[in-house]
């Protein structure tokens, strides 16, 4: 990948983008005996959620990933993420996965959204020791996870997890999404919050009560975007005075 190609981490961005690729990856670790080219994880599942730039769902996508230095999937990680050892054997290498993700985001201007810059360093780590081509992929990412820790004052709680930030605004992980720790399901919530960015209001379910409890941070009924942001705050009102 050439340098003006390499990604980096921006704002998140709703307006000068065609689409928006809220993307998840689930990794396996790599035995320490196995590990090639300073690689400590693999991917095994990737999962996407494609909003347009009105945070309205175009399509998903979501694929098991075959891995070349990790044998099977350990204990741990099949418990968390449901992922079986066929499922991983099954299924074809990155390097045709991340082809067809990139084939499936199309030619569009496009920002990556994951929760947490963890998924853009493992991509990057992943190909670069794997020697995948990375040059049709988009270069703008951005990470939902420090916006919802800023907005959420969590102070020197530290990051927010997904879990805490869907039961903060009143997301669950359901039927329609499917469980947490899949890579589908976690894109799918992660775009219920970059929905609620791009709407620029929050409303906080009772629910956030446990959360705001368990951190001894007291009541707070509703956060609103704009008193975080005023510049968003600003053009969301300019969108709204020209009729967007």
């Amino acid at each position: 990948m050439s340098a003006e190609k390499t990604p980096c981490i921006s704002a998140i961005d709703t307006t000068n983008f065609a689409r928006q690729i809220v993307l998840d990856f689930e990794f396996a670790p790599v035995p320490k005996q196995r590990q090639r080219r300073g690689l400590r994880n693999e991917i095994i599942e990737v999962g996407a959620v494609k909003l347009d730039y009105h945070g309205n769902v175009m399509g998903e996508f979501s694929q098991f990933v075959q891995t070349e230095f990790t044998e099977g999937v350990a204990f741990p990680v099949r418990e968390l993420t449901g992922i079986s050892a066929m499922d991983a054997a099954m299924a074809d290498p990155l390097y045709m996965v991340i082809k067809r993700l990139s084939d499936w985001i199309g030619r569009y201007s496009a920002q990556v959204v994951c929760w947490s810059g963890a998924d853009r360093r493992q991509l990057l780590a992943e190909c670069q020791a794997k020697h995948i081509d990375l040059s049709a992929f988009p270069a703008d990412w951005a990470d939902l996870q420090a916006f919802y820790t800023s907005i959420m004052d969590v102070g020197s709680h530290g990051c927010v997890s997904l879990g805490d930030a869907a039961t903060w605004f009143g997301i669950e992980f359901d039927e329609s999404t499917g469980h947490a720790h899949s890579a589908l399901a976690d894109a799918r919530v992660t775009a219920k919050l970059l929905k609620q960015v791009m709407d620029g209001d929050y409303r906080v379910s009772p629910r956030a009560q446990e959360v705001r409890q368990r951190w001894g941070m007291g009541e707070r009924a509703q956060t609103r975007l704009s008193s975080k942001c005023p510049e968003l705050g600003d053009l969301l009102l300019k969108l709204k005075a020209e009729g967007r």
